[in-house]
């Protein structure tokens, strides 16, 4: 198996090479990640300028490259310029927890999103800042979950994060929904037209199925996301006030 593995954070992110050396496991793993960090880049691509596609190093056989554009990008660029025949793209671990509403800014769930567009079995992983300790110890069976039970798939992409870093261990897996986490962001002014984020506040949702309240009491989620998002109950209703 042929294994692209991207990230928002760059290539000194220590959770993405954690990833990567489990993954040897699995097939064949080639790196490519942005030049710096990217986090909140959403789904962006660079238009219209020159993309920098470098070959950075080789770590444990895998090969590693960096862009000088997003996470989207590195599946854009590797899976046209490598050559390679990609089986899966697996986007993380982001350090960092994308939950619920944190889907729509996130540059690691784009990536694996943009694999899903261009045709690719897809995956993006993210755990809280910092827990690098969890990641060593259950990458491996979370791992071997997602392959024995052949869980990636084109119909959607999978969206896994492991536990808040209030738990050491983890709960176990299980399968849940996008749940709501929003931001309410304050702003402080600076200088004369500059501003800069001084704080927010976090709302969540009280479903205890979604991927925000399953992360929240200590287990590992996944949730299958798909780029349809038709509101479909509307569709029938907004025909007939066009209709009148």
């Amino acid at each position: 198996m042929n294994i692209l593995l991207v990230n928002d954070d760059g290539i000194n992110e220590k959770a993405m090479h954690i990833l990567a050396k489990k993954l040897t496991k699995y097939g064949n793993v080639t790196i490519c990640v942005p030049d710096c960090g990217r986090s909140g880049s959403s789904h962006s691509i660079t238009l219209h300028q020159p993309i920098t596609f470098k070959y950075e190093k080789e770590i444990n056989n895998m090969r590693c490259y960096s862009i000088s554009s997003t996470p989207a990008d590195c599946v854009r660029m590797a899976t046209d310029i490598l050559g390679i025949s990609f089986d899966v793209v697996i986007s993380g671990i982001n350090n960092g927890l994308n939950l619920g509403t944190d889907i729509i800014y996130s540059g690691t769930v784009a990536a694996a999103m943009e694999g899903h567009i261009l045709g690719f079995k897809s995956i993006a992983i993210s755990m809280d800042v910092d827990c690098y300790n969890m990641i060593e110890q259950e990458i491996d069976s979370l791992l071997e979950f997602i392959f024995v039970n052949d869980l990636p798939s084109n119909e959607y992409i999978l969206n896994i994060n492991f536990p808040s870093k209030n738990f050491s261990f983890s709960k176990g897996i299980k399968i849940g929904t996008m749940g709501v986490k929003k931001f309410k962001s304050n702003f402080k002014k600076i200088a004369d037209d500059r501003y800069i984020e001084s704080d927010f506040q976090i709302s969540y949702d009280s479903n205890p199925d979604t991927d925000v309240n399953l992360c929240k009491n200590g287990f590992i989620s996944i949730v299958p996301l798909q780029l349809e998002q038709t509101a479909h109950d509307f569709v029938n209703k907004l025909k007939n006030i066009v209709k009148k």
